[in-house]
């Protein structure tokens, strides 16, 4: 066998052994989207859907706003910290949660394509979760990108921002092919291969289970969102610690005038826009006060509530929990509150 032939085929199988396998058995749902339609389906119809933490969450959104067999009247563009609010918390209305995890503006801005082009008008109200790392320069998601024709096509509508100061959707596609050969996601492919979780279509909730609702909920396992107080307080902490993206001193001039355009864009269209201000745990908040490398958190505060004022926005939520009267056990972790607290939030602000 000639030497070249050789170096091939060794360099080779080796990348054909490691993606194969991270494709096929793929524990975090980050490669495939195979498995989405089905689940979108059921979603569609009224069935519930429980399985794995891990979802391609921006693909499923999409597919199933396509999908969505009503137009709600209330619509949630947030993150994982607004994922469990539910209808309950606005009686009588059609209402769908079109949160994603490490949810973007970009993300917020594509979505509101979605129904826009699907019903020709938007919501008569709209939620906005403005994540404080939204406006600094630590956090670094991507995935927003599997949807980047649908943020353009609104980027074009509302704001004169070009779509060249954004990454191309080659980003995105750089980072599936580092997953598809990534040792790190092999070594985790290996051991979970037995233990991984289907997604399962069921007809009532099991409080065991991450489930996704009709509404577009998100319910987590009731051992997550029901920890004993000592580990709460370590979920906290451990946030503090193990998280960057509230490492930054200074708002980011771009993402000030994406919010601020997607605030112009939905007031022209005679919506109501509830902004919400997400807590941090007590103890998360007082680790963010004492340290210098944080001090953009709290200027995020001061910019949404003066933009609050000048766009006449109702308010939901504040950065300091102790502002709401929040105590560390109304959190399951550093920045999440309790589904049954979050709605009471925003009772409070109707």
């Amino acid at each position: 066998m000639p030497v070249a032939k050789k170096i091939i085929i060794t360099l080779l199988l080796p990348l054909v052994f490691i993606g194969g396998t991270n494709y096929l058995i793929d524990p975090d749902y980050t490669l495939r989207k195979d498995y989405i339609p089905s689940l979108v389906e059921a979603l569609s119809t009224g069935k519930l859907v429980s399985g794995p933490m891990n979802i391609n969450s921006r693909v499923l959104k999409k597919q199933w706003i396509d999908n969505l067999p009503f137009e709600p009247e209330v619509l949630v563009l947030g993150s994982s910290r607004t994922l469990g609010l539910s209808e309950q918390a606005f009686p009588g209305k059609s209402f769908f949660n079109a949160s994603v995890t490490n949810c973007t503006f970009q993300d917020m801005y594509a979505f509101l394509n979605l129904f826009e082009k699907k019903q020709k008008r938007l919501p008569e109200t709209v939620i906005i979760c403005a994540d404080q790392w939204l406006f600094g320069n630590a956090f670094a998601e991507k995935r927003w990108l599997n949807n980047r024709v649908d943020f353009v096509e609104m980027l074009q509508k509302a704001s004169d921002l070009s779509e060249r100061q954004f990454p191309s959707k080659w980003e995105l596609q750089k980072e599936w092919m580092k997953e598809l050969f990534s040792v790190r996601y092999l070594v985790r492919s290996l051991r979970q291969r037995r233990k991984t979780e289907n997604f399962e279509i069921c007809n009532s909730i099991a409080v065991n289970k991450m489930m996704f609702l009709p509404s577009g909920v998100r319910l987590l396992p009731n051992d997550v969102v029901n920890a004993s107080e000592s580990e709460i307080e370590r979920r906290a902490t451990d946030y503090f610690y193990s998280s960057r993206d509230e490492y930054f001193n200074e708002l980011l001039v771009l993402q000030c005038q994406l919010f601020e355009d997607l605030v112009n864009y939905l007031k022209s269209k005679k919506c109501e826009v509830i902004l919400y201000i997400p807590p941090y745990q007590p103890e998360t908040y007082r680790l963010l006060q004492q340290s210098p490398q944080c001090k953009g958190v709290f200027k995020v505060d001061d910019y949404l509530l003066r933009e609050a004022r000048n766009y006449e926005l109702k308010v939901a939520g504040a950065t300091n929990p102790s502002k709401l009267n929040l105590s560390a056990a109304d959190f399951y972790d550093g920045v999440h509150l309790k589904p049954e607290v979050l709605e009471d939030v925003f009772k409070q602000n109707q």
